[in-house]
Protein backbone atom coordinates (compact mmCIF):
# COMPACT_ATOMS: atom_id res chain seq x y z
CA UNK A 1 0.00 0.00 0.00
CA UNK A 2 1.05 4.00 -0.23
CA UNK A 3 0.39 4.33 3.15
CA UNK A 4 3.31 6.15 4.39
CA UNK A 5 2.91 8.79 1.02
CA UNK A 6 -1.18 9.26 1.45
CA UNK A 7 -1.95 11.98 3.71
CA UNK A 8 -4.05 10.85 6.82
CA UNK A 9 -5.05 14.05 8.26
CA UNK A 10 -8.84 12.59 9.23
CA UNK A 11 -7.64 9.91 11.17
CA UNK A 12 -6.71 11.77 14.36
CA UNK A 13 -3.75 10.12 16.41
CA UNK A 14 -5.53 8.04 19.04
CA UNK A 15 -7.48 6.23 16.29
CA UNK A 16 -4.78 5.55 14.27
CA UNK A 17 -3.03 4.25 17.41
CA UNK A 18 -5.60 1.64 18.31
CA UNK A 19 -6.35 0.48 14.54
CA UNK A 20 -2.30 0.30 14.49
CA UNK A 21 -2.39 -1.93 18.14
CA UNK A 22 -5.16 -3.71 15.91
CA UNK A 23 -3.65 -4.14 12.59
CA UNK A 24 -0.35 -5.69 14.19
CA UNK A 25 -2.19 -8.77 15.44
CA UNK A 26 -1.73 -11.70 13.31
CA UNK A 27 -4.96 -12.57 12.19
CA UNK A 28 -6.03 -9.09 11.25
CA UNK A 29 -3.16 -8.94 8.57
CA UNK A 30 -5.55 -11.31 6.70
CA UNK A 31 -8.25 -10.57 4.76
CA UNK A 32 -11.05 -12.71 6.64
CA UNK A 33 -12.78 -13.22 3.19
CA UNK A 34 -10.49 -14.28 0.56
CA UNK A 35 -7.24 -14.93 2.84
CA UNK A 36 -5.13 -12.28 0.69
CA UNK A 37 -2.34 -10.06 2.73
CA UNK A 38 -2.15 -7.36 -0.23
CA UNK A 39 -4.25 -3.80 0.66
CA UNK A 40 -6.20 -5.29 4.36
CA UNK A 41 -6.52 -1.49 4.86
CA UNK A 42 -10.40 -1.67 5.23
CA UNK A 43 -12.63 -3.36 8.30
CA UNK A 44 -16.36 -3.70 9.36
CA UNK A 45 -17.22 -1.16 11.96
CA UNK A 46 -20.44 -3.46 12.95
CA UNK A 47 -18.54 -6.83 12.42
CA UNK A 48 -14.92 -5.84 14.21
CA UNK A 49 -13.36 -7.65 11.52
CA UNK A 50 -10.47 -6.48 8.72
CA UNK A 51 -10.68 -7.36 4.50
CA UNK A 52 -8.94 -6.62 1.96
CA UNK A 53 -9.95 -3.82 -0.77
CA UNK A 54 -11.36 -6.42 -3.14
CA UNK A 55 -13.89 -7.69 -0.49
CA UNK A 56 -14.10 -4.45 0.68
CA UNK A 57 -16.47 -3.96 -1.87
CA UNK A 58 -18.29 -6.99 -1.79
CA UNK A 59 -18.92 -5.45 2.24
CA UNK A 60 -20.05 -2.86 1.05
CA UNK A 61 -22.74 -4.57 -1.40
CA UNK A 62 -24.63 -5.81 1.34
CA UNK A 63 -25.35 -2.68 2.95
CA UNK A 64 -24.64 -0.67 6.22
CA UNK A 65 -27.16 -2.94 8.44
CA UNK A 66 -24.94 -5.77 7.97
CA UNK A 67 -21.30 -4.36 7.20
CA UNK A 68 -20.06 -0.79 7.63
CA UNK A 69 -17.33 -0.72 5.83
CA UNK A 70 -14.22 1.96 6.89
CA UNK A 71 -10.79 2.21 5.83
CA UNK A 72 -8.18 1.77 8.31
CA UNK A 73 -6.02 4.34 6.99
CA UNK A 74 -8.28 7.33 5.60
CA UNK A 75 -11.46 7.28 7.10
CA UNK A 76 -12.58 8.95 10.75
CA UNK A 77 -12.74 6.54 13.38
CA UNK A 78 -15.10 8.07 16.74
CA UNK A 79 -14.71 6.14 20.00
CA UNK A 80 -17.48 3.77 19.56
CA UNK A 81 -16.23 2.69 16.34
CA UNK A 82 -12.81 2.15 17.73
CA UNK A 83 -14.33 -0.11 21.11
CA UNK A 84 -16.49 -2.35 18.51
CA UNK A 85 -13.24 -2.94 16.35
CA UNK A 86 -11.01 -3.59 19.77
CA UNK A 87 -14.15 -6.06 21.13
CA UNK A 88 -14.17 -8.08 17.54
CA UNK A 89 -11.21 -9.17 15.19
CA UNK A 90 -10.68 -11.65 12.54
CA UNK A 91 -10.05 -14.35 15.10
CA UNK A 92 -12.79 -14.69 17.36
CA UNK A 93 -14.89 -13.41 14.59
CA UNK A 94 -14.37 -16.40 12.53
CA UNK A 95 -14.70 -19.10 15.09
CA UNK A 96 -17.55 -17.64 16.75
CA UNK A 97 -18.90 -18.05 13.09
CA UNK A 98 -17.27 -21.64 12.47
CA UNK A 99 -18.94 -22.43 15.96
CA UNK A 100 -21.86 -21.84 15.05
CA UNK A 101 -21.57 -23.85 11.41
CA UNK A 102 -22.07 -20.05 9.47
CA UNK A 103 -18.18 -18.94 8.43
CA UNK A 104 -18.45 -21.53 5.61
CA UNK A 105 -21.10 -20.36 3.80
CA UNK A 106 -21.65 -18.63 0.66
CA UNK A 107 -20.13 -15.01 1.08
CA UNK A 108 -23.83 -12.74 1.27
CA UNK A 109 -25.09 -15.68 3.31
CA UNK A 110 -21.78 -15.81 6.04
CA UNK A 111 -22.38 -12.38 6.93
CA UNK A 112 -26.44 -12.20 6.82
CA UNK A 113 -26.62 -15.45 9.12
CA UNK A 114 -28.07 -15.52 12.45
CA UNK A 115 -24.54 -16.29 14.11
CA UNK A 116 -22.99 -13.01 12.30
CA UNK A 117 -26.55 -10.68 13.48
CA UNK A 118 -25.65 -12.05 17.31
CA UNK A 119 -21.71 -11.43 16.86
CA UNK A 120 -22.43 -7.83 14.98
CA UNK A 121 -24.87 -7.08 18.85
CA UNK A 122 -22.23 -8.02 20.70
CA UNK A 123 -20.19 -4.58 19.11
CA UNK A 124 -23.58 -2.92 20.31
CA UNK A 125 -22.87 -3.74 23.77
CA UNK A 126 -19.89 -1.15 24.29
Amino acid sequence: TLRGTLPMSSLSPHAKKILDGLMAEKSNQRCIDCGSKLSVDWASVNLGIFFCIDCSGRHRGLGVHLSFVRSVTMDKWDDKQLASMSAGGNKACKQYLKDHDDFDLPFAQRWASKSAEKWRQRGKKN
